[in-house]
């Protein structure tokens, strides 16, 4: 069982953006900016061909969504679209995910500080702060109201 199952499962804590029977979405624990979520299928697969066409779709539009969302709510200028898909393309986490990273303009050299702080530090197991938690929470909140507005 990945870490992303027991999410799922409600074994772990998470910031939730989104949740439906196909799919969820919430904060990364190890933000690369600002509003860093994730979007998780249920269907517990390594890959994306492992998805059936409709649930690939699916996933990458509420990633769109997350994407125009964390525009609104948080003033991102930009997003990138992150995926490793399979152990070989540097997945640390063996479910497909895509990470949602919001840019937010001038913040190249914090960014790619940020990215390779988060794939040095993945394997040491982390929790967040009270505070860190906080402002997961908030975040998630603020982009999942935007959602709702479309």
């Amino acid at each position: 069982m990945s870490i992303f199952d027991k999410i799922i499962s409600g074994k772990l804590p998470a910031s939730f953006i989104w949740q439906d029977d196909i799919c969820v979405a919430f904060m990364d624990i190890s933000p690369t900016s600002p509003g860093h979520a994730l979007v998780v299928p249920r269907q517990s697969v390594v890959t994306l061909a492992e998805l059936d066409k409709p649930t690939r779709n699916h996933l990458w539009d509420i990633a769109n969504r997350i994407a125009v969302a964390q525009q609104q709510a948080l003033g991102s200028k930009a997003q990138h679209f992150w995926v490793n898909d399979g152990r070989a393309a540097g997945q640390s986490v063996p479910h497909v995910h895509i990470h949602v990273m919001p840019r937010y303009g001038r913040d190249q050299f914090k960014t790619l500080s940020r990215v390779t702080w988060h794939l040095l530090t993945l394997p040491i197991p982390k929790a967040p702060s009270a505070k860190q938690r906080a402002r997961l929470e908030q975040q998630a909140q603020a982009i999942a109201a935007a959602m709702q507005d479309e």
